[in-house]
């Protein structure tokens, strides 16, 4: 017996997708899904494979061992690109403002988030006020381990509080700037992450901006544009090529 149900079961909640979704994505029947996390089924060896390329996990820790929650968000399966779960219709290439993060310091209003040079990334086309942010992590108090130095990330705009404590904000407080999840407390008050990855707590009336992260393009080094946007295409191909096998 494997454990491929009771890990698929975890990425559905990390992920909050329902069985019927989770079917919708694999061409299987919301039944079927059942049945592996219950333990009444297993899979066919195609079905293990896709499912272990789409999370990125191996097969061997997909069947033969007890995800914890924590590997799990190793793996970024908390944290993937938003159009990876989108239809390959709904993506294209975009040209919008991208920033570098040593900027962000200088900025003390929402206003301010802006840049007069722009890159062109693939993005989905409900995302429509977004801005791309380069990362070079000494300009933060804390990043997620997933997001790599040197890497982009793109930001909506359209949004400023947070409403999904599931998700990763980019945040300026008075003190400091963080990409981190924020826990929405009473009294118009949050638990944010800090660099020793402890929790403090923050007010709305501290934070400066707030943006969600919908999209993280890793492994991008600071380089001219035209090699930049070289590499984001060659990433939105392999994604593309994903959806097609």
């Amino acid at each position: 017996m494997s454990f491929f149900g009771k890990n698929i079961r975890k990425i559905r909640s990390i992920k909050k997708i329902s069985q019927s979704e989770f079917a919708s994505i694999f061409d299987l029947s919301r039944a079927s899904v059942g049945s592996y996390e219950e333990g009444r089924a297993e899979p066919k060896i195609e079905i293990i494979n896709k499912v272990a390329k789409y999370f990125s996990i191996t097969i061997d820790e997909l069947i033969n061992k007890e995800l914890t929650v924590n590997e799990l968000y190793h793996f970024d399966v908390g944290n993937e690109p938003a159009f990876k779960n989108a239809s390959i219709k709904n993506i294209s290439v975009r040209r919008i403002p991208f920033l570098y993060s040593n900027k962000l310091s200088s900025i003390n209003n929402k206003e301010g988030l802006t840049s007069e040079t722009y890159i062109e990334i693939p993005l989905e086309s409900n995302l429509t006020n977004c801005i791309a942010i380069h990362i070079n992590n000494n300009d933060f108090a804390c990043t997620p381990h997933n997001i790599q130095n040197q890497s982009t990330v793109t930001i909506n705009l359209q949004q400023e509080l947070p409403s999904n404590a599931s998700s990763y904000y980019l945040i300026k407080t008075s003190n400091a700037i963080f990409i981190s999840k924020l826990n929405i407390l009473a009294n118009n008050q949050f638990h944010i992450q800090d660099a020793l990855n402890d929790f403090t707590i923050i007010s709305a009336d501290d934070i400066v901006f707030c943006y969600p992260v919908v999209q993280y393009m890793g492994g991008l080094p600071c380089e001219d544009p035209n090699s930049r946007i070289e590499k984001l295409e060659q990433q939105l191909n392999q994604i593309i090529s994903k959806f097609i096998q």
